[in-house]
């Protein structure tokens, strides 16, 4: 088994005192100076300890008495990395992976598929526990999960203290994330998910980034529409926090005539109207106040018949910044009015599609690419700013028929890594599926050097 760099692992030591034992050179990587005694964590467990040297063991290994790792309730079989703050010595990274909310749904199955989340163990390092909501014991603050184990290749049930940071995919209460806030600090991500609404509001006061939205409203009643229409002449209506292109609905002014166009079991729909009452009619029948927004529809480029745009997969790394993973184009199927792969839309490399949408050189598609990398990373940062916590987006931007650039919507909600296959890039798959993990150990104490 490969340690990597800084790795290191735990053994039980011959006596139960409450000591650490590492060779004097291990002492002298991590900085713990002359001190002889400290505290140890590992998640939100501590306990102090002495220290002693040992010139006998190996370097790689640290020893804690079978109580102390018993008491920290530390599995001893990851490949561990220490860091030291202060007078405490944090054994890591240790990152838990909230994905379900009930633990009988982490099947056989289901770890098996999990296991592309430790593709990249051997620079990760630490203890990686997949765990559901149902089994967090809040007054004891232990849970009861999966750790994956390197020497076995598996995940291998136990029951451990809280994370040192959360990578989350599933809801929480108010009171489940102040609980989590109180025992083990600001390192729950993603903890907060925003509408479309929100995003436009937050957004649309910021002086760089309000210009390349799209101007919406929260839909109220059908004079919101008719506002809209009568402003834009082309509108989409959308549900506030709708995936995946759902029950988007667009709307348009074909001379007297409002056309709305909207696709229903995998196929292009459309109603039209002459007479208001029967316009504002459907838009009851059809959309609930405030449930739904309504958006100025942009003249997207387009590729034979079908609406183009970008999905921009943008993640913190392990040195807490912002990373443009990939940008991929999605060509919406013709006649439909969403580019969602799962809508029939088909999906290129975001310089293959630039190259078909507009007659470029080379460096100009380049000059592109880096456009929407620079503006996606403008709008991370800005969400940064607003307090949001999050370590993987989708931003979906567009490009108009006269070359601005536009911010279409935010997908935070554990953005689907699948459409790196959808451009056969497995590679790409698995290196978004690793990213959140790396921004998991900064937050866990582990903040690296990667750009």
């Amino acid at each position: 088994m490969s340690f990597g760099e800084n790795g290191i692992t735990i053994k039980a030591s011959a006596n139960n005192n409450t000591e650490l034992i590492m060779h004097p050179k291990k002492m002298d990587e991590i900085n713990l100076g002359r001190k002889k005694c400290a505290f140890i964590s590992f998640g939100s467990q501590r306990h102090y300890v002495n220290i002693s040297l040992d010139n006998a063991i190996s370097p790689e290994n640290v020893l804690l008495s079978p109580k102390l790792i018993e008491n920290l309730h530390l599995p001893d079989y990851p490949i561990y990395e220490l860091r030291v703050n202060k007078n405490e010595i944090i054994v890591g990274p240790y990152i838990g992976l909230l994905l379900s909310e009930q633990d009988e749904k982490l099947t056989a199955s289901r770890l098996k598929k999990l296991m592309v989340y430790i593709k990249e163990y051997s620079k990760l390092h630490g203890a990686v526990v997949v765990f559901a909501l149902n089994k967090v014991d809040m007054p004891s603050r232990l849970i009861e999960g999966y750790c994956y184990n390197p020497i076995k290749n598996l995940w291998q049930r136990g029951t451990f203290p809280y994370p040192s940071s959360i990578y989350r995919s599933v809801g929480l209460s108010e009171e489940e994330k102040n609980h989590f806030l109180s025992a083990i600090g600001d390192t729950v991500f993603n903890n907060h998910y925003f509408s479309k609404w929100e995003m436009y509001q937050w957004f649309s006061k910021d002086s760089e980034i309000a210009p390349r939205i799209p101007h919406t409203v929260l839909y109220e009643s059908p004079q919101n529409v008719f506002d809209l229409l009568e402003q834009f002449k082309k509108i989409y209506i959308k549900p506030i926090s709708g995936l995946r292109g759902r029950r988007v609905v667009q709307v348009s002014m074909d001379n007297k005539t409002v056309v709305f166009k909207y696709r229903e079991r995998g196929i292009n729909c459309q109603a039209a109207f002459e007479n208001i009452s029967e316009v504002k009619a459907f838009i009851q029948q059809r959309f609930t106040a405030k449930k739904y927004l309504i958006q100025q529809a942009i003249d997207l480029m387009e590729y034979n018949g079908g609406i183009v745009d970008f999905r921009c997969v943008v993640q913190k790394n392990q040195a807490n910044l912002w990373v443009c993973r990939a940008i991929i184009g999605r060509q919406a199927d013709k006649g439909s009015i969403v580019s969602n792969i799962s809508n029939g839309g088909a999906a290129f490399p975001a310089g293959v599609i630039l190259g078909k949408v507009m007659p470029a050189s080379e460096e100009n598609i380049m000059d592109w690419e880096k456009k929407l990398k620079i503006f996606a990373i403008k709008v991370c940062n800005t969400l940064d700013e607003f307090g949001i916590n999050c370590g993987s987006l989708g931003l979906d931007m567009g490009i108009d028929k006269q070359g601005q650039l536009w911010l279409i919507e935010i997908n935070n909600r554990d953005p689907d890594p699948k459409i790196a296959l959808d451009i056969h890039d497995e590679q790409l798959y698995h290196t978004l599926k690793a990213g959140p993990l790396f921004y998991a150990k900064s937050l866990a104490g582990f903040t690296g050097n990667e750009i």
